[in-house]
């Protein structure tokens, strides 16, 4: 699995680019592994303020952001994505593991092309890239 971690610049430029936010080591990696076997080049980031970073950097075709990264939420992340030229249209995926329907609401009302309870079952984590088109 070629999964760059925390903002690596090693980069497979023939692939789409996907980006996953996650503080959580093991379900970042779980989603990333499920992105690479469908094609994309993960990077994986632990916090927001990493994940604006990599934002900033470079282009994503894609992005996985959890609603409670340290440093800035996937909220604040995606207002920031959704009002940044060349991100309007990226298909963005949040995870939230209180997934309140509060929470679900604000992040549709922000931009979210979708949203997932964790602890993530992969049947769901795939049916919800497949709606996405990812």
């Amino acid at each position: 699995m070629a999964v760059h971690s925390e903002g690596s610049a090693a980069l497979n430029i023939d692939r789409p680019q996907a980006l996953v936010v996650d503080s959580c080591r093991f379900i970042a990696e779980r989603i990333a592994k499920v992105l690479e076997a469908r094609g994309y080049a993960c990077t994986v980031v632990s916090d927001g303020f990493k994940g604006l970073e990599q934002l900033r950097a470079r282009s994503f075709e894609a992005v996985v952001l959890d609603t409670a990264t340290p440093m800035i939420d996937g909220f604040c992340l995606l207002r920031h994505l959704r009002h940044t030229s060349g991100y309007s249209h990226t298909p963005v995926l949040m995870l939230d593991a209180v997934c309140t329907d509060a929470d679900r609401d604000r992040a549709i009302a922000l931009g979210a092309d979708g949203y997932l309870a964790k602890p993530l079952q992969r049947r769901g984590l795939d049916r919800m890239l497949d709606n996405l088109g990812v």
